[in-house]
């Protein structure tokens, strides 16, 4: 089963592949005016393939685990934070007994059904570092591994950001003006698969199981 959820992964990230190299072929073929307006064009799609993947390999991965019918005693603390994370914010507006009254009541009534994970991933549209160690926390994956691409990453999303709000403050005028960013998106979504693989064979997503001790 975990196999099969891997390879779906796989399968994803080979077609994104796929349309990254036709960067390269295209930018061939191109005169020098049509080039530097074809790479502009090129920074947002390759932000929405490291976005896009992101969202696809954690739905593929939250649908798994919803398939599992887990109960909160299987769950370890930060996926049971990640599950019933809208509830908990609800808490937030209790401002008299009766109010705590009744989210204590839904949250105990909760607990006593399977844990069901939201497939849909929200990445604010804005997948920087910060976001990303955000989601990092709420599945269990140690953010250090990605600590290497902070500053391009950030660097990739403002890009983005500015270009798809219509601003013309960045410009590329070779291929090789962009490769680092197609060659960071690669490395992002191998090493994110990477640390999904581990999540699922190691199930980090388990609550550890404490033995006492026989004298």
């Amino acid at each position: 089963m975990i196999d099969k959820v891997l390879e779906e992964i796989s399968l994803d990230i080979d077609w994104r592949n796929e349309e990254l190299k036709q960067i390269k072929l295209i930018s061939d073929t191109l005169s020098d005016k049509e080039l530097k307006f074809f790479l502009k064009g090129c920074i947002p799609l390759l932000y929405a393939h490291w976005e896009g993947f992101v969202v696809s390999s954690l739905k593929i991965v939250f649908k798994y685990l919803n398939n599992l019918k887990l109960n909160s005693d299987s769950y370890c603390d930060i996926f049971l934070t990640t599950a019933y994370e809208q509830t908990l914010k609800s808490l937030s507006d209790s401002t008299n007994f009766e109010k705590r009254k009744k989210h204590l009541i839904t949250l105990y009534n909760t607990f006593k059904k399977e844990v069901k994970l939201n497939e849909k991933i929200d990445t604010k549209s804005n997948l920087n570092f910060k976001v990303l160690k955000e989601i990092c926390e709420k599945i269990n994956i140690n953010i250090a591994r990605f600590e290497e691409y902070e500053t391009e990453l950030n660097q990739l999303v403002s890009i983005r950001n500015s270009i798809s709000h219509g601003e013309n403050a960045y410009n590329f005028n070779t291929y090789e003006d962009i490769d680092e960013y197609i060659q960071l998106v690669k490395n992002l979504m191998l090493d994110f698969q990477s640390e999904i693989q581990d999540l699922l064979k190691l199930e980090k997503y388990k609550k550890e199981i404490k033995y006492e001790q026989s004298i």
